[in-house]
């Protein structure tokens, strides 16, 4: 029977250590606002594989990855710019990719351990659309492997990274007045009104997804108001509806509807259904 507790990447760290490594914050640079989205946090692929090769080895030794070239798939749409005109956007799906890294256990035996994914991924130019639906899909990989585990789970984002947290000074607890002090303030009659206790306000119910997923409509974020359909046709659209795909929603009704339909939207639009993330 194997152990993980006694599994060791091939450059020596425990799966303890390989948890801690895969969600460490990264600097500042490795993280920006998904265009026209600035509450949602993308993470620059290049840390990834970065952070890859320093945990497993480097890649092609320690990890990697592997598709069949049939399961790229390729089309072109015609798209209105905002700023007049049209363009043709490549969109390419990858609907199946296997990530793999190498593990060695106490008696120097070494295994693969393999995660399926898929990704997507959309460009004016046809090989950046390719490039693009392959990182996606790693980047999807990683995510259930606990990469940047803290960005997904809402606990960590662009506008947060970096930022100082409070001092122990700052948080302690302001100290007991005095005895004196206290007599000192204005008795208030024991028959005064008590003060209104404000209740919290309810919890909306789930928003249903719509019949038809283009025509559903985003209630938060910065593009509140707007349907799938069309957040899709514009420039860095389709972006913003892979990141709804994989969004921590933490229990909330429309985030959760959000996320369900763009699922279903990207499934009938481009074949790519990607690996969710935890909510």
């Amino acid at each position: 029977m194997l152990n993980v507790s006694s599994f060791k990447t091939l450059t020596g760290l425990t799966m303890a250590e390989v948890a801690v490594r895969l969600d460490a914050e990264l600097p500042k640079e490795a993280y920006s606002a998904v265009p026209g989205a600035a509450n949602l946090t993308d993470i620059d692929p290049n840390w990834m594989r970065k952070v890859f090769n320093e945990i497993f080895g480097i890649c092609g030794i320690g990890w990697g990855y592997k598709y069949d070239p049939v399961d790229l798939h390729i089309s072109t749409d015609t798209r209105a710019r905002s700023s007049g005109g049209s363009r043709t956007v490549h969109v390419a799906a990858l609907t199946h990719l296997t990530f793999w890294y190498k593990v060695t256990d106490e008696p120097g035996a070494v295994v693969t351990c393999e995660i399926d994914a898929s990704g997507g991924s959309e460009n004016d130019v046809e090989a950046y659309a390719m490039k693009g639906a392959i990182t996606s899909a790693l980047g999807n990989a990683a995510s259930n492997l606990g990469f940047q585990e803290s960005v997904y789970l809402g606990k960590r984002s662009h506008q947060t990274v970096g930022k100082k947290t409070a001092s122990p000074a700052a948080s302690k607890p302001a100290p007991a007045k005095s005895a004196a002090a206290a007599q000192n303030k204005t008795n208030v009659p024991s028959d005064a009104a008590p003060k209104p206790v404000l209740k919290p306000a309810p919890v909306p119910p789930s928003v249903p997804a719509a019949a038809d997923e283009s025509t559903f409509v985003v209630t938060i974020g910065a593009r509140a108001g707007r349907t799938l359909g069309d957040i899709f046709k514009s420039e860095g659209g389709g972006k913003a509806i892979q990141f709804y795909t994989t969004m921590a929603t933490g229990g909330n009704p429309a985030k959760e509807a959000l996320k369900n339909a763009a699922v279903a939207f990207l499934a009938k639009n481009n074949g790519h259904v990607p690996q969710s993330v935890a909510a």
